[in-house]
């Protein structure tokens, strides 16, 4: 049996995009030479990949895998991260001075933490293509896994036994209200307003809202009533109008906290409450020089900066 690699490049695509019609638009071909292709595979393989009732999808939309076809996709994305590495690597000359990065962020941490970061990192690094992809936990992690982005640094979790994380600073968080909210003194009222509150939380998939939901579960904090939006300052922008609480990082609750448009609470019958930032590297990967470069300047240069956040 011989495999052929350009034809599996297709299969991967068409399983990856979970589409025929998207996985042409990415290869620059037509949808049925797409068909043709993935056919001629499973002829040449002697074994369906695909299974064909009902369109080849499932009743979510998804295409169904045979488990030849499971069997294959899970090596052709082996297969063909190591040729994207191979790639990055001759690209960059073997050079932590030149060449590209790609650098995976959540959305806290692009909007304050790697700004100053990237500006240090450049100087001595000028020929280096810098390139940021924002996204929250779940999608940044997703994209790790498939090499879209050389690392990451995240303010969530990840239990993905594929990615290695590395803590590489503690960030405080607070429990914000607007300026009327008034909570009380005795430790079972205020327990009773914190659960009735309305709480504005991130969407699912996003670190601040799994961090933020572990943290209120360990303190006996259950929210009857939930609003999710896309990003902290959002949040941050509508606690200040009365929408509701929260618990958001101090960078992002900071500026409104010292004009007076948000209260942060500290009752003291709650910890102060902290989450770790997290440096992401694929498991069994080798980091490329200028990936390498950077990570070893964010691990040295974090601990000097936390003070300052």
């Amino acid at each position: 049996m011989k495999l052929n690699l350009h034809l599996t490049r297709i299969f991967f695509t068409v399983v990856r995009e979970n589409s025929f019609s998207k996985a042409a638009k990415v290869l620059f071909v037509s949808q049925p030479a797409v068909s043709k292709a993935v056919r001629e595979l499973e002829s040449q393989l002697g074994l369906d990949l695909l299974e064909r009732a009902a369109g080849g999808q499932s009743k979510t939309g998804r295409l169904r895998l045979t488990d030849s076809g499971r069997a294959l996709y899970a090596r052709a994305h082996e297969i063909f991260a190591l040729e994207q590495l191979a790639i990055n690597d001759l690209e960059e000359h073997l050079s932590a001075s030149q060449g590209r990065l790609t650098i995976g962020a959540s959305t806290t941490v692009a909007s304050y933490w790697l700004p100053p970061l990237l500006a240090c990192y450049r100087e001595g690094h000028e020929e280096v293509a810098l390139r940021v992809v924002v996204g929250n936990t779940e999608s940044i992690c997703h994209d790790l896994k498939e090499y879209r982005i050389d690392l990451a640094i995240i303010e969530g979790t990840t239990e993905d036994p594929l990615i290695l994380a590395k803590d590489v600073l503690s960030e405080k968080l607070n429990l914000i209200a607007p300026m009327r909210f008034q909570l009380s003194s005795n430790q079972d009222d205020a327990m009773t307003q914190l659960n009735r509150a309305v709480w504005l939380v991130r969407e699912r998939g996003s670190g601040t809202r799994t961090v933020t939901e572990s943290l209120l579960r360990a303190n006996d904090i259950v929210p009857s009533k939930i609003i999710e939006f896309g990003s902290n300052e959002g949040i941050a922008r509508a606690v200040s109008h009365g929408l509701g609480i929260s618990m958001l990082p101090n960078v992002v609750t900071k500026e409104l906290a010292e004009l007076g448009r948000v209260k942060v609470m500290a009752p003291a019958f709650l910890p102060a409450f902290q989450r770790k930032l997290k440096l992401l590297t694929r498991v069994n990967s080798t980091l490329s020089p200028v990936a390498e470069d950077f990570a070893r300047q964010i691990i040295s240069a974090l601990p000097e900066k936390q003070s300052a956040f």
